[in-house]
């Protein structure tokens, strides 16, 4: 994709050239190390905590257990609200266990010492004793529709019911049914930089300054505030660069607070940098769907029914198990079905917690509707095109309500389709390659915050869209600065926020500074969460420096008795026609000569999504971008290895503030889709150990695995936006899984093979298929 006047990154050098700074960079004098003792059960009563050898290793400095953890921590605080509004149940969780062990790799010990080594020896000599528990790490038997029973209802975090039309009457009389369980494996986010804290407590000034690889600063720190029993005033977050999160890097995780405390107790700055492995423990999207559909000789598919089971982990704060309740409301994608069920159990295993992953949730249910689409074309004899054309949502149904209460605001499905099928071309593979498939896939991703769904329940607080904020300001030498409640993890919004404060204010890029992740700075936002950078964030700074650019007008207006309607702003000056120009540095500084409130250059502003209120449902959601699919793969029915020979994506992500950017964006949701699709799983043996442990096990692909992209977009502006943008984050993961697995599957049915129904598709799960078929 190639666009006019494209700006590059404004960091883009630090990163390239090595001199961007990263929480590991930091060195503060008399810095001490964090490690952590880890549990090595899936489920035991913890029975003991020999601290005594770790203490005599040279070098260590303190060794914090759960007991002594309880005595200065509060519980963790849930994070992105309460666990009630989405019918989940609430536990109290510590930091640091002090009876019981739930997964293996559970903190139960940090230690700090001198250097990395000898806390890391520290943490070796640390001895815990286990009596066993019985351990669950597969979730499948809830899939059954039974009731359950008291032991089995104690595992459910929540369960998930979504209803419209009578599904099952529909199904009962259908000319045709189809019924599939299809099941996508653990995966977790491979971020370049896991997480890093650095925690340095001034007893003098009682007061806590964390520099932390970290989405949302802000939130963090009012979780350290709260588990700290602190005043948020005396937490003081900053995040410097950031090489990638995906999810990963959000508020709720147990190592924040204790590398927080053991600063307080040492008094000296602490730093924890996550391993590889540790980065591997977490993960999400693990998911079982058994589904069934009614539908007629057409292709229409009028009725369907999902029982789902979704294993999130043991217990956590974090946000990640909240993406279960996003899986089921998500349902049925872009397409118009009339009669839904969902039924969704949300079930707390003895492996790790998840966190957020990219797609959040969203991807899962594109996966099983793309599938099912195919399989319905396979049953009826038509092209899966031709199914999906019967069955999309068309523009003129738009805003659409699913059936969570889940509300799309826009787009163009149909148009999305037959782009990314003129754009794809026939294709097919060349004469004597090995085998080929092509798969195609539908893609909506409610972005912009705001989780919850449904009618309003009575007596319940009003739920409302999360603002950003933005300052913008101009000093005595012409420079603009932005301070912004958002934070750029890597992606590059710092050049949108830039552009769009520039534009506003008609001076170059350059004379723009953009200052985010700072709590002592900014003012409060979000972070980088839901693709609410730009859409959201950029239209706080957009509104403050409008209200900045009124500001310079009329003060040009009042020094060049200029009518203030004739003042242009660009260049970095004032333009007063024949009375002349003032440049901004000088008229700065004759603003800030003036008296009273009106005497500063900065200007404040909030900016929350607004769309149409509808005083019967909750407020969900508040734009939905899309997009399309096309993959071509290469088969080898001998080894069973997949090769992604192209990949073709038409995006809608409203209006397209920075087109570069828009595709990095896009690049690394496919190439993330990809992985999951053909290799990326998390694993653990029989006793709930991690067994993939780096890139060695955990097969993130390559450049050299993945071809290049065919991008192109369509815009709907989002009608809820000032910008009118919606998310360019997350979209791309679901689409990329679904139509590479319909790629591979209709290359396996030229085989003879059997359907595909789970991914990722490894080697031996393509000749399990190719066998099975055969037999």
């Amino acid at each position: 994709m190639t666009a006019p006047a494209q700006w590059p990154r404004t960091d883009a050098f630090a990163f390239a050239g090595g001199t961007a700074t990263y929480v590991d960079d930091l060195r503060p004098p008399g810095l001490l190390h964090m490690a952590v003792v880890r549990g090595t059960r899936a489920h035991a009563r913890i029975l003991g905590v020999d601290t005594r050898a770790a203490e005599s290793v040279p070098g260590v400095a303190r060794v914090l257990t759960g007991q002594e953890a309880a005595r200065h921590l509060r519980a963790l605080p849930y994070q992105f609200g309460e666990p009630e509004l989405i019918g989940g149940r609430r536990s109290t969780l510590p930091a640091l266990p002090v009876d019981e062990v739930r997964y293996a790799g559970e903190p139960i010990a940090v230690v700090a010492g001198e250097n990395p080594r000898a806390a890391q020896a520290g943490a070796a000599a640390v001895r815990v004793s286990y009596q066993d528990l019985p351990a669950l790490l597969d979730a499948r038997p809830f899939l059954t529709p039974e009731v359950l029973g008291a032991g089995d209802r104690s595992r459910l975090v929540a369960e998930h019911r979504i209803d419209r039309g009578d599904a099952q009457a529909v199904l009962d009389g259908a000319p045709y049914t189809l019924e599939q369980e299809f099941s996508l494996g653990r995966s977790t986010t491979a971020p370049l930089e896991p997480r890093g804290y650095v925690a340095a407590w001034d007893r003098a000034t009682g007061s806590l300054t964390v520099h932390a690889s970290h989405q949302q600063p802000f939130q963090l720190r009012d979780m350290l505030a709260e588990v700290l029993n602190l005043p948020a005033d005396r937490v003081r977050v900053v995040v410097p660069h950031i090489g990638g999160s995906f999810g990963l890097k959000m508020s709720g995780q147990a190592e924040e607070p204790l590398v927080a405390l053991l600063s307080m107790l040492c008094e000296r700055p602490v730093k924890w940098i996550e391993s590889r492995a540790e980065c591997f423990l977490g993960g999400g999207r693990e998911q079982v769907h058994r589904v069934r559909v009614a539908f007629d000789r057409s292709g229409r598919i009028h009725a369907l029914r999902d029982h789902a089971v979704l294993p999130v982990g043991a217990e956590s704060v974090s946000p990640g198990w909240r993406q279960s309740y996003v899986s089921a409301a998500v349902f049925p994608t872009a397409y118009a079905i009339d009669n839904v069920s969902i039924c969704s159990r949300v079930v707390a295993t003895n492996l790790p917690p998840w966190h957020s992953c990219r797609g959040f949730g969203k991807e899962a249910p594109v996966f099983v509707m793309e599938r099912i689409m195919d399989l319905v074309a396979r049953r009826v004899g038509l092209e899966p095109a031709e199914v999906r054309r019967r069955n999309l949502l068309t523009p003129d149904a738009l805003p659409h309500r699913m059936p969570s209460g889940y509300r799309i605001d826009s787009g163009d499905f149909p148009a999305l389709l037959e782009k990314v099928l003129d754009l794809a071309g026939p294709g097919g593979p060349e004469p004597g390659e090995e085998p080929g498939g092509t798969g195609i896939a539908l893609e909506v991703t409610p972005e912009g915050g705001g989780h919850a769904s449904g009618r309003v329940v009575p007596g319940e607080p009003e739920i409302t869209a999360a603002p950003e904020s933005a300052t913008v300001s101009l000093d005595d030498h012409g420079t603009v600065t932005v301070l912004s409640g958002v934070t750029d993890p890597g992606g590059g919004n710092t050049t949108a926020l830039a552009g769009l404060a520039a534009g506003e204010l008609g001076v170059g890029r350059d004379q723009v500074t953009v200052v985010q992740g700072d709590t002592a700075l900014c003012p409060p936002g979000t972070g980088s969460a839901s693709s609410r950078g730009a859409a959201v964030g950029g239209a706080a700074v957009v509104l403050a420096a409008r209200d900045l650019a009124r500001r310079l007008r009329r003060a040009a207006a009042v020094l060049t008795a200029t009518p203030e309607e004739h003042i242009v702003l660009s260049g970095g000056a004032a333009h007063a026609g024949r009375a002349g120009a003032i440049a901004f540095d000088v008229l700065a500084r004759e603003i800030r000569r003036g008296a009273g409130p009106d005497g500063t250059v900065a200007r404040t502003r909030g900016y929350r999504p607004e769309p149409p209120h509808d005083p019967a449902f909750r407020y969900s959601y508040p734009y939905f971008s899309s997009g399309a699919y096309v993959a071509r793969v290469a088969l080898d029915p001998l080894t069973g290895v997949v090769r992604l020979r192209s990949l073709v994506a038409v995006h809608d992500c409203g209006r397209v503030i920075e087109p570069v950017l828009v595709e990095g964006q896009l690049q690394g949701a496919l190439a993330m889709g990809a992985g999951l699709a053909l290799t990326e799983e998390s694993r653990f043996d029989p006793r709930g150990a991690p067994t993939t442990r780096s890139f060695k096990e955990y097969l993130a692909p390559r450049a050299n695995d993945l071809p290049d992209f065919v991008i192109g977009h369509h815009e709907t502006r989002a009608p809820g936006t000032l910008l009118g943008a919606k998310g360019a984050g997350e979209a791309g993961v679901g689409g990329a899984l679904a139509a590479i697995a319909n790629a591979v599957d209709d290359a396996l049915h030229r085989l003879g093979a059997a359907p595909v129904t789970a991914v990722p598709l490894t080697a031996p799960v393509v000749t399990g298929l190719l066998d099975a078929g055969a037999r």
